[in-house]
């Protein structure tokens, strides 16, 4: 009777080793799938990190844009009798170049 007791203690040692085995096989795989995972997503977030330094500099004009708009303003206001000069001297103009036989130069 002690035979069959140690052979039973024996297969299902065995049987239990073979599982742990099989289970930690598993695991390693599932374990390398993530470290697989986890350096292309570190190499995604670098490329991210560059391509956001990158937006970052071409879009800092943006903010500039509220004085840019006031200077622009300040022009148009200034430009209003500019133009009206400008009339005026291609009226002159014209009157001359009517007096002198209608030529133009």
């Amino acid at each position: 009777m002690e035979n069959y007791n140690e052979a039973a203690v024996q297969t299902v040692w065995w049987i239990g080793l073979i599982l742990a085995l099989i289970v930690t096989v598993i695991d390693v795989a599932l374990l390398i799938r993530v470290i697989r995972a986890a350096r292309k997503i570190d190499a995604l977030a670098d490329r991210t990190l560059k391509a956001a330094g990158g937006i970052a500099g071409n879009t800092t004009a943006i903010g500039k844009l509220g004085a840019t708009l006031e200077v622009a303003g300040a022009l148009v206001e200034k430009a209003g009798p500019i133009v009206n000069v400008a009339g005026s001297i291609e009226k002159k103009l014209a009157a001359v170049a009517g007096h002198f036989g209608g030529r133009r130069s």
